[in-house]
């Protein structure tokens, strides 16, 4: 689970937002407008304010100092910081605001920044033995969250770290963007802010680390007895703490340890890990002998860390069994596998429900129940797990967490928490549109109607599940986020097939006037509102993926208008941001791709040539790459009069061609794939039958990393080991290619046909595109990737039936259909996760093709093509 979305939901209940903008203008710190000395600058950075003294000489990197102070003393201590910097002439920064500080101390914040409450930048070794010494004592008795990413400086507030001291980055081994700093060879490499303290290679050790370092191995070799645990696997990480399977070397008894670090970790109520594990600790004994409940062996401290030593209970996650075995998963369930699905999900409900009720029985509220927190065990029956915010039934204060999609605001107190999450339970188990309920609680009853329809559930099933539902929200449903701002009736989704051009004309119109009306040219930071990436590094709101060039793109070629004042916004933005990468959906080359269609060739020429003198990116993929580079310079030379661009293009496809350069991941943007989209477009420009065998190379290096299940295509993904069937980084953006190579494949140009595993991989990415259970509607990871798939192999019946299963996700936003984004928290607009991407997935289905680079410009539409029909005999 990617924590960043709770992050990105504070600020506004409609929007992924800035969580900066969550703060309040009355939150803010003194210091952050407290007038200077003549000469001081002050200037704001997402939550930090800079100052800097005058004539600052400061080297690009070096060794920081970070100070971490509670909530409580943050503006004391930044006061008291603020008049030594004034006083020593040193650049610094700090959080401005105790909200501000609170946030990026919750349980789901960032554990890898967490504590960072102020930031000094000494500008050599002197000055930095200096800094420590003084603000040693001026800080003397001041707590705060431990820095992991950093060397603690003695006992107090004061961390170390060497890095970057300017705003730069480069691409990680994941592909993605990350703040850098200069290696020992002076090129860029990650800056990495990780949860160990580690020097970086080539780096002069200052003598105060090197005197820190070694007393930190005095004192963790004193402490190893008492720590008797080896720890075998990680089961989840928060900025609380962690918790891991480990052995007990005394007995060696498999156990779980429950970790929680002090003044980490913050609830809504300001509560800490350490409080909330010794609240866990209580429950637990007051529940000691329930065999659904883990046993607690000990309570440990450990150094300043705490830790519950708990029973290992054999066991899957209720989310990986339902993940597993749900039979809308999967292509074609029948009505057997429904039927024993249904018999199990039902026993699952009456189990927890009985649990719960024991639980009532002693006075405690679980408080979170969710799929992550029950454990199906090898002989069919539950227990619960994480106890952390449980509270006594008879309470009358809410709990401070929840897991989205499992609590409501009218369900805050007593027994109906339990009473909600159970209701919510049941409705995952058949149907997981919970997340949606926030934005529309009408997918409730839509839910309901679409689970007796397909499951062997009970008579008054549907009834039942929705009435749970609204008696533990006091009698109905808390409206969605989208139902309160409603001026305009509620449109009807069309349940026509896709040749019904009258039905669905006024579909994408709506869809179009949906995005344009959440247009914000007064922002500076993002046009449209979309996916927290565009917060990311070097995004800006601008790329093709994320950012307004794909939103403007795809209204434009859906045949919507665009403002001419969105389209100076992008011409401004991009031309005023500083470190803009250079790839083709996430920076300049797919920003002056989009430019040029736009109407504005000049602007895309002046971003073609900063584009020119930026360095190579390592990564050869289509996405952030070498591959999408070639793609855009080859689609810019004819519009913008350069036909050297697409010398260029061929140029890099040739040395890609040539060195077979391994990609960090898999899949059409990141992996073998989008170097075979760029070869394909190549024997487009040339005719050389040789960039065929190129693309047929890529592509088969690309299946030696699938998986085909249940008959459907998946590629793996590195991070997190999913297996995905979708267009972006699954196996149905690499069968794209397979069937346009196919088209172009006869025995004029390849010693033989396709080889067998290529229509098997064809036919195998057709079957992962019927199952009805979709988690997104995204076109990069969603429905509307498989849709366009559909489309464009001529699948027509498949595309009518996934046409309809869009009444899943769409809901109304003034009036117009909008789309939840990736997680399903909050809207989108952007092309690669919302409503951008839907349109331009309809527009193909309906209407016709929609150019995007790399993807759907190899060719026109064509007829159902048979996988049976690419073979020949070998």
């Amino acid at each position: 689970m990617d924590d960043r979305y709770e992050r990105h939901c504070l600020a506004d209940p409609l929007f992924y937002e800035d969580p900066a903008r969550a703060e309040r203008a009355d939150d803010r710190f003194a210091a952050a407008t407290v007038p200077l000395p003549p000469g001081w600058s002050r200037h704001e950075h997402g939550p930090w304010v800079n100052l800097r003294p005058p004539h600052a000489q400061l080297p690009d990197q070096g060794w920081k100092v970070h100070v971490s102070a509670t909530p409580e003393e943050a503006e004391r201590v930044v006061d008291l910081v603020l008049a030594y910097c004034l006083e020593h002439g040193l650049t610094w920064k700090f959080l401005r605001g105790r909200g501000t500080v609170l946030m990026l101390n919750a349980k789901y914040a960032d554990r890898r920044s967490s504590g960072k409450l102020i930031t000094l930048y000494p500008e050599d070794d002197a000055r930095l033995a200096q800094v420590l010494d003084q603000l040693s004592a001026l800080l003397k008795g001041v707590r705060g969250p431990y820095v992991l990413s950093d060397l603690r400086y003695r006992d107090g507030p004061l961390y170390l770290r060497y890095g970057s001291f300017v705003e730069r980055y480069c691409t990680d081994e994941h592909g993605e963007r990350v703040p850098a700093m200069r290696g020992p060879d002076g090129g860029l490499v990650p800056d990495t802010r990780g949860t160990v303290f580690a020097v970086p290679d080539g780096v002069p050790v200052p003598e105060p680390v090197a005197a820190q370092l070694a007393a930190d191995r005095e004192r963790e070799a004193e402490a190893a007895d008492e720590f008797p645990f080896s720890v075998t696997k990680a089961l989840h990480f928060s900025n609380g703490g962690g918790i891991y399977l480990a052995t007990d070397q005394r007995d060696g008894r498999q156990v779980v340890l429950r970790e929680a670090r002090p003044h980490a970790g913050l609830d809504h109520t300001g509560r800490d890990a350490v409080q909330r594990l010794l609240s866990e600790r209580q429950v637990l004994e007051s529940l000691d002998g329930l065999d659904f409940v883990p046993t607690l062996y000990e309570y440990r401290q450990v150094w300043e860390h705490h830790f519950l030593v708990e029973e290992h209970i054999e066991g899957e996650r209720l989310e990986d069994v339902f993940t597993r075995t749900c039979p809308l998963a999967h292509p074609a369930p029948d009505e057997a596998e429904l039927a024993e699905y249904t018999a199990w999900a039902l026993d699952v409900v009456e189990q927890l429900g009985g649990m719960l009720a024991v639980l009532h029985e002693r006075g405690v509220v679980f408080g979170d129940l969710h799929p992550n927190n029950v454990l199906i065990r090898p002989d069919g029956r539950c227990a619960l797990v994480d106890f952390e915010i449980s509270f006594p039934a008879d309470g009358t204060t809410a709990p401070p967490l929840g897991a989205p999609g499992f609590v409501s605001s009218a369900a805050r107190r007593g027994t109906a928490v339990d009473a909600y999450a159970l209701a919510a339970v049941r409705l995952y188990l058949f149907l997981p549109v919970n997340n949606l309920l926030a934005l529309d609680s009408g997918k409730a009853e839509l839910a309901g109607r679409e689970i007796v329809r397909r499951y062997p559930v009970p008579e008054g099933f549907e009834a039942d599940l929705t009435g749970a539902l609204r008696r533990a929200t006091g009698g109905e449903l808390p409206l969605g986020a989208t139902e309160l701002d409603q001026t305009a009736p509620r449109p009807a989704w069309p349940q026509a097939p896709a040749a019904d051009t009258a039905a669905w004309r006024p579909v994408l119109d709506s869809l179009a006037a949906g995005i344009l009306a959440t247009a914000t040219p007064d922002r500076s930071d993002r046009l449209f509102p979309g996916d927290i990436e565009q917060f990311g590094p070097g995004h800006g709101g601008l790329s093709l993926s994320y950012g307004a060039a794909g939103v403007l793109h795809a209204l434009r070629a859906c045949g919507g208008s665009v403002p001419a004042e969105h389209v100076e916004w992008l011409v401004t933005r991009a031309n005023t941001a500083p470190d803009l990468p250079p790839g083709l959906y996430d920076g300049l080359t797919g920003i002056a791709w989009a430019l040029a269609r736009l109407g504005a060739p000049e602007a895309a020429g002046g971003l073609v040539e900063r584009l020119l003198t930026t360095a190579l990116p390592a990564d050869p993929g289509l996405g952030s790459g070498r591959a999408g580079l070639a793609i855009g310079l080859l689609d810019l030379a004819g519009p913008l009069g350069h036909p050297e661009f697409a010398d260029r293009a061929l140029e890099l496809g040739h040395r890609l061609a040539r060195e077979e350069r391994a990609p960090r991941l898999r899949g059409l943007l990141d992996g073998w794939s989008g170097q075979a989209a760029l070869f394909l477009r190549l024997h487009a420009h040339t005719g050389e039958p040789s960039w065929l065998r190129a693309a047929e190379a890529a592509l088969g290096r690309e299946l030696d990393e699938a998986e085909i299940t249940d008959g459907m295509l998946f590629l793996v993904e590195d991070r997190y080991h999913r297996k995905l069937p979708y267009l972006a980084a699954g196996g149905v953006g690499t069968a794209g290619l397979i069937a346009e190579l196919a088209r172009r494949t006869g025995p004029e140009r390849l010693p033989n046909r396709l080889p067998a595993r290529f229509a098997e991989a064809l036919t195998a990415a057709e079957r992962a595109c019927l199952p009805e259970l979709v988690a997104a509607a995204g076109l990069f990871e969603g429905r509307a990737g498989l849709l366009l798939h559909l489309a464009r192999t001529g699948r027509t019946d498949a595309v009518d039936r996934q046409l309809r299963l869009l009444e899943w996700q769409v809901m109304s936003h003034q009036g117009h259909f909008a789309f939840p984004g990736r997680r399903s928290l909050r809207l989108s607009t952007d092309l690669a996760t919302g409503a951008a991407g839907v349109l331009t997935a309809l527009h193909e289905a309906v209407l016709g093709p929609v150019p995007l680079p790399g993807i759907t410009d190899l060719a026109a539409r064509p007829e159902h093509l048979d996988p049976a029909d690419l073979l020949t005999a070998r």
